[in-house]
């Protein structure tokens, strides 16, 4: 049972700096720049009796400060600043990012629809308050403090329009550079990275680490800056820059050397990923590719019609078995053989993964062929809600009735064996479909989970998760125990091909290395944490409400760690919700507390994060976001997730 919320429990409580009070949780950098530590890393410069802050103030001790400085938009640094904004400073934002800090609103009443069909996978860590007014430079613009001239540069790559600030004073040179790199040579994470690469015509969706090229690039300018001291956003404080971004540069190019090497995407764009491996690696890139898997025929056996990115099965009789529904052109192909005498109808669906070029049709199939649906388990949940996720490419059409189909289980069809298998490749909820005829071949249907140039892991946002028996790993030895002579079919590509032993082999070796590649990268002490943007989500990630209406809103978290973690989350509402009817919050969030053990590698037990909260009957229609902080040993993590409530 979640924990009713009635009254405001907490309120942040903000103390004047008179003196001792600041100077005993601050570090001195040098005689006029201290650092604040905590989930951010606030500075403060002191000159005249006043105060430059960039960042902000992590422990709330600071009431006034004349500027903020704020390197880019993400909530889970930007909160750090917003209340020294409301009470007077002024906020200096780039000027390319200012919409996510003034029309903050106008961003999530158009994302309760747009994370529907979304392929551009950008973050949503967008703040959940517009700032009033602030300040919007760019680089070359002239920017100074009391008399301190404050040198502005473009740094995109963490944030696609991130800028850093250098100051130099008591001798120093300053660099503020918010999030492209943590400590000595490591970032946060990857998933941030993900965007379209235009000029090697690449997608958002199929960025994976997209802006890597752009990171690299402004490390390197701020390396040649010269600075004596780098502050990032988060992180330790930086005093040997040109060594900790010489390595961070080193590491970013292993890692996606190593992702280059196996990618399913150089089968899709071969012509163009030449130009990623430059944009990262350099001019005269070597990357290790793997040779890429036999393709067998050009085209499928005869009993298999490929029809876009569905495959149809036609046995002996003219009956018809369906592999995915994603568009309206697909049912109208089945209608057409059908008129033709080719096949008789259909006799069902199978889903192999609830991307919407897979699903988005679904309905309108069944409304021409009333056949059942086949998944297997862990896609079920997504298929019949996907409103509840936050995911890529996700269709806002459920599917209400579908027969759940376990591990392994076995299914005789006309005269064909169907084995249905849980297979989380392209995505964390997929699943596979060996189908053998009788006597005949032997075909594994894969979704899109393989190409014959590697693994379909370009969305980060797709949690390709890299634990042993999880993810691709589990994957790879699945399609070593098919049956000998079994083919692959990705329903993106006509001709079936086949993985060698070895090749298997290569890409099991692939991704094991990329897993201790990335624990080098970053500060987690798993590094799944860092290409995992999910590890801890509220479930639903969007519900519906009334005023007057107590819901349950909850959280989910998974352990990736090797031991035991306990995950205490922090509940931010907000006005208007978790008071006594007819009393509206007079704050601006809500704060209780949740917390649960979390054994390693797995999610925490449903209810266990789970909260009532009641929406007072003065609550007006809209779309509000509840986010939450979160706790977990050395980790402090503000207001790091969100989820989206629309009161009708």
């Amino acid at each position: 049972m979640g924990k009713m919320i009635w009254v405001v429990v907490a309120l942040l409580s903000v103390m004047s700096l008179g003196g001792e009070s600041y100077y005993a949780e601050a570090v001195r950098l040098s005689d006029h720049v201290s650092l604040i530590s905590g989930p951010v890393n606030g500075v403060v410069v002191e000159k005249d009796n006043a105060r430059l802050v960039v960042y902000g103030d992590p422990g709330g001790k600071i009431d006034q400060a004349e500027m903020v400085l704020f390197t880019h938009s993400r909530r889970d640094v930007v909160w750090a600043g917003q209340v020294l904004v409301e009470n007077g400073a002024t906020a200096v934002v780039p000027e390319a990012d200012v919409d996510n800090f003034t029309k903050v609103e106008q961003f999530w009443n158009e994302f309760v629809t747009r994370r529907f069909h979304d392929y551009a996978q950008q973050g949503t860590k967008i703040p959940t308050k517009s700032f009033n007014a602030v300040q919007t430079v760019k680089p070359g613009d002239k920017l100074s403090w009391r008399g301190i001239p404050i040198e502005i540069l473009n740094t995109p790559g963490y944030m696609r329009s991130a800028l850093s600030y250098f100051i130099e004073i008591d001798g120093k040179k300053y660099g503020f550079v918010g999030d492209i790199i943590y400590g000595n040579g490591k970032l946060s994470d990857l998933y941030s990275l993900q965007d379209a690469v235009a000029e090697a015509k690449i997608s958002g969706y199929h960025g994976w680490a997209g802006r890597m090229g752009e990171l690299i690039e402004s490390l390197q300018k701020v390396a040649d800056e010269k600075p004596d001291i780098l502050v990032p956003a988060r992180g330790p404080v930086i005093r040997n820059p040109a060594e900790a971004i010489d390595l961070l540069i080193k590491r970013l190019r292993a890692v996606y050397e190593n992702y280059l090497s196996i990618s399913a995407g150089r089968w899709y764009f071969r012509d163009n990923y030449d130009i990623l491996a430059r944009r990262v690696l350099g001019a005269n890139p070597k990357v290790n590719w793997m040779p890429w898997a036999e393709v067998i025929n050009d085209k499928p056996p005869e009993w298999i019609i490929p029809i876009s990115n569905s495959r149809l099965i036609i046995s002996e009789d003219r009956s018809g078995f369906l592999i995915d529904c994603g568009g309206r052109q697909i049912v109208n192909e089945v209608v057409k053989l059908r008129e033709a005498g080719k096949v008789t109808g259909l006799d069902g669906l199978f889903i192999t993964h609830y991307h919407d070029d897979h699903t988005n049709d679904v309905a309108a199939c069944l409304a021409e062929f009333n056949c059942p649906v086949y998944a297997t388990g862990p896609s079920i949940d997504i298929l019949k809600h996907p409103d509840k996720y936050r995911l890529p490419c996700l269709t806002p059409n459920p599917i209400a009735d579908i027969k759940a189909m376990p591990e392994a289980h076995k299914m005789r069809w006309k005269e064909f064996t169907f084995t249905f298998h849980d297979f989380p490749g392209q995505t964390i909820y997929h699943a596979a479909l060996l189908v053998e005829k009788d006597n005949a071949e032997k075909i594994f249907f894969i979704g899109d989970s393989f190409t014959p140039s590697g693994i379909d892991d370009y969305c980060l946002q797709n949690r390709n998760l890299l634990h042993e028996k999880m993810g691709y790993l589990y994957c790879l030895d699945l399609v070593r125990k098919m049956p000998p002579g079994t083919l692959l079919i990705n329903e993106h590509v006509v001709q079936p091909f086949a993985f060698s032993a070895a090749r298997l082999d290569l890409m099991t070796a692939a991704l094991t290395e990329r897993k201790a590649l990335l624990a080098e990268l970053f500060p987690w002490d798993e590094p799944n944490y860092g290409i995992d943007e999910r590890w801890i989500r509220f479930f639903p990630y969007a519900q519906k409400a009334r005023p007057g209406q107590t819901i349950k809103v909850g959280l989910k978290a998974f352990n990736h760690s090797d031991t035991p973690r306990r995950f205490t989350v922090a509940l931010n509402v907000p006005p208007g919700f978790g008071t006594k009817p007819g009393r509206p919050a007079p704050g601006p969030a809500i704060r209780t507390l949740a917390s649960t053990l979390v054994p390693p590698q797995a999610e925490s037990a449903p209810g266990t994060l789970d909260f009532d909260v009641l929406a007072d009957a003065s609550v007006r229609p809209g779309t509000y976001v509840f986010t939450a902080d979160v706790r977990s040993g050395e980790w402090n993590l503000q207001q790091w997730t969100e989820a989206i409530i629309e009161v009708e």
